[in-house]
């Protein structure tokens, strides 16, 4: 499938592998991308470019999302056994992606002190995931906010992600080529903004971030190539501000 939405300049591609999609689907697809081309409109022409995948061994559909923008190319991709739970928060993730290359296009990210007690605080992160100011921050859907709130805790899990690393011999030797850091620590932080109104509670909340580095780096080595076009957010935010089934 493809189509031009015209009114924001976005170009998109839809292709398949093992599976089809019913009309009635690629519409609620068409009408769900929309955000994607809001985020977009006031740039110069777009192209989104997305992959559905059908794992007929896991019974999952793999949704991968590429942006080309203006100087920039964005990724993300989520797994579910339905589809349309996969598609959403694909499109969710995508769209946080955007927002944060408008606000910082061509900054750096620095590194800024670990303060892993602060992360903890009941101030942070409430035992109820419903409460306090990151849930409040999470329910507004400002991602920008939440990774700004969690940012002084960014060299913390960069350790952790270099030591979890070391048990992966093939993702250790890929640091620094296909594999970026750099997009790995924005993909937890997504999949952190995505899921904490579901986060547990019996653990700390450094200990239920630090649970999302293995499942968001056996998805990174699961698809090497897309990754290697998924250029980090991680590499665009400023210091001190922000800092991505139904079959």
């Amino acid at each position: 499938m493809q189509y031009l939405d015209d009114r924001n300049h976005l170009r998109v591609e839809i292709h398949t592998k093992e599976c089809s999609i019913p009309d009635e689907e690629l519409v609620r697809m068409q009408s769900l991308l929309t955000a994607v081309g809001e985020a977009v409109k006031d740039l110069s022409e777009s192209e989104l470019l997305v992959k559905i995948i059908f794992h007929s061994h896991s019974d999952a559909y793999h949704v991968h999302l590429k942006l080309k923008l203006p100087g920039k190319r964005l990724a993300t991709s989520e797994e579910d056994t339905y589809l349309d739970a996969a598609f959403q928060r694909g499109v969710r993730k995508l769209v946080q992606r955007v927002e944060d290359y408008k606000e910082h296009p061509n900054l750096r990210a620095t590194k800024v002190a670990v303060n892993r007690k602060a992360l903890d605080e009941d101030v942070v992160a409430p035992e109820d995931p419903s409460a306090g100011p990151l849930a409040e921050i999470v329910r507004k859907g400002d991602y920008q906010a939440f990774r700004a709130a969690l940012a002084s805790n960014e060299e913390w899990l960069c350790h952790r992600i270099g030591r979890w690393v070391q048990r992966y011999p093939e993702a250790e030797a890929r640091v620094g080529g296909e594999l970026l850091l750099g997009d790995l620590v924005e993909e937890i932080y997504l999949n952190a903004f995505e899921r904490f109104s579901r986060r547990p509670t019996a653990i700390r909340f450094s200990e239920w971030l630090e649970s999302l580095i293995d499942p968001s780096l056996k998805a990174m080595l699961r698809h090497p190539d897309e990754e290697r076009e998924n250029a980090s957010l991680a590499q665009t935010v400023v210091e001190g501000s922000p800092g991505e089934k139904g079959r």
